[in-house]
């Protein structure tokens, strides 16, 4: 009994060729793996690169931002500066009242009511003197206080005379003058102390807004970025999936087609295997 053991060159060939197609592959998808993971870095800093005009827009909230709590020191110093002002002017309106009545008592002036008035006057022009001089650009406060320190020669210069009180009209008149305006700058300074604070809230409300845009305009982009990378790693992965399949797909044709070519050898003790 003759029994031909030798295998098909078809198969040792068609073998051969499918354990060289395995390496190739490997080494194919290897590179393909490596070019596509490159190209897929690539896109992610591209997308983590912020695009000029979401930029532009986020500069300009920041410095916008910026510009409004800066502004709001100065509001803060000019209105309580002002505040202050308002306190000393109510003082200063009374304290004239005070220098009327030095020489009002009768119709005559005498030495001591003079020494009286001289003191009181200097005290008034004192507390006038120590008002703030404060201003803000975008606050008008109609230089109540800048006008009244204008008048602080003419008041150290009012001088009564001995005598008839009639003589004295003109100073009676300087300080009536002097009343009007104290009682005018008391209420421009409440004014300009209302103006101010609510410019303060204004600002702290556009603040709030402005925070409000630069969050959400970050955190879309953010968003957009996390989004647009995922994607990207999905389809990076779905397409490696679909390679490694189809060359599994194509492994296994090669491997059936192979097996065809494999010569059948019977099992031990049939009779095939007898009479071969």
């Amino acid at each position: 009994m003759i029994t031909n053991n030798a295998t098909p060159f078809a198969y040792t060939f068609a073998n051969t060729q499918l354990a060289g197609q395995r390496v190739a592959f490997e080494l194919q998808f290897t590179m393909l793996q490596n070019s596509l993971i490159n190209n897929y870095n690539k896109e992610v800093e591209e997308l983590a690169e912020t695009p000029r005009s979401v930029e532009i827009k986020i500069e300009q909230l920041q410095k916008r931002a910026t510009k409004l709590v800066d502004s709001l020191p100065a509001l803060e110093s000019f209105r309580q500066g002002n505040a202050n002002n308002m306190g000393a002017l109510e003082a200063i309106f009374e304290e004239v009242t005070t220098l009327f009545q030095t020489f009002n008592q009768d119709a005559t002036v005498d030495a001591d009511e003079v020494a009286a008035f001289e003191a009181q006057r200097d005290r008034v022009a004192e507390k006038i003197e120590n008002l703030y001089l404060i201003s803000h650009p975008d606050v008008n406060d109609a230089n109540v206080i800048k006008n009244l320190k204008a008048d602080l020669d003419t008041i150290r210069s009012l001088e009564l005379t001995e005598g008839a009180l009639t003589d004295n009209s003109d100073v009676a008149d300087t300080l009536a003058s002097l009343q009007t305006e104290v009682s005018i700058a008391i209420t421009v300074t409440k004014n300009t102390v209302a103006t101010t604070l609510d410019l303060e809230q204004k600002i702290q409300t556009e603040f709030a807004t402005v925070e409000a845009d630069l969050y959400e305009l970050t955190t879309k982009e953010r968003d957009r970025r996390e989004l647009e990378i995922s994607n990207l790693e999905t389809d990076l992965g779905n397409l490696l999936r679909a390679i490694s399949v189809s060359f599994e797909i194509n492994s296994g044709l090669s491997d059936a087609l192979a097996a065809r070519l494999k010569p059948q050898v019977p099992p031990p003790g049939s009779a095939v295997n007898i009479i071969s």
